[in-house]
């Protein structure tokens, strides 16, 4: 009987671990580029991305930068070279940048927000109350590819930010949401 619960345990603390890392990944593109001729792409010249910081806090942004910037492109090269890209230094068919936005986020119960607008059943209308509220820190990977003199695809991966977690975690998260937006690239007309 106590194996039973320990393995209920066991298998309920797993689904809140998996259910609280989860990442949200969503992908847009210029449905008149011709992906097609696509061969090569190359960071832009510049800089790789940017870091910036939503709220007041502690943390630097270039430290954040320096500490995840290496991560981020070893993840891209390696995604889009497994998608048939090559990265070129000079004149690429594709010029790729980041941005990571690091801020708060909030989601909101409020008493009634499921109900229909007129209820059917007799139940008088009643001011919404918040009923469950949670702020947490966010963080969004932001990644943009442009075809000549306009952005042609982007991808977005955004999730709760854990600071309990190691480094090569972190890093993990990072990689697989970068693999996730690239999945589908190029996109398919």
């Amino acid at each position: 009987m106590t194996f039973r619960l320990l393995a209920a345990a066991i298998c309920i603390a797993l689904v809140a671990t998996l259910d609280a890392a989860k990442i949200k990944v969503e992908t847009k593109y210029d449905k008149k580029y011709d992906f097609t001729g696509a061969r090569t792409y190359g960071w832009r010249p510049s800089a790789a991305g940017e870091v910036h910081l939503l709220q007041l806090s502690g943390d630097d942004a270039a430290a954040l930068r320096e500490r995840f910037e290496p991560v981020i492109v070893r993840a891209v090269d390696d995604a889009l070279g497994k998608r048939g890209l090559t990265r070129a230094a000079a004149s690429p068919d594709l010029e790729v940048w980041y941005y990571v936005l690091i801020g708060p986020g909030m989601t909101a119960q409020t008493m009634g927000q499921f109900l229909p607008a007129v209820t059917e059943w007799a139940v008088p209308p009643f001011a919404p109350a918040t009923q469950a509220l949670e702020i947490y820190e966010q963080g969004t990977l932001i990644l943009d590819m442009a075809g000549g003199d306009r952005v042609v695809w982007r991808g977005s991966a955004r999730a709760e930010i854990d600071r309990q977690l190691s480094g090569a975690t972190r890093d993990g998260r990072i990689q697989a949401a970068v693999r996730d937006m690239l999945k589908k690239f190029p996109p398919k007309k």
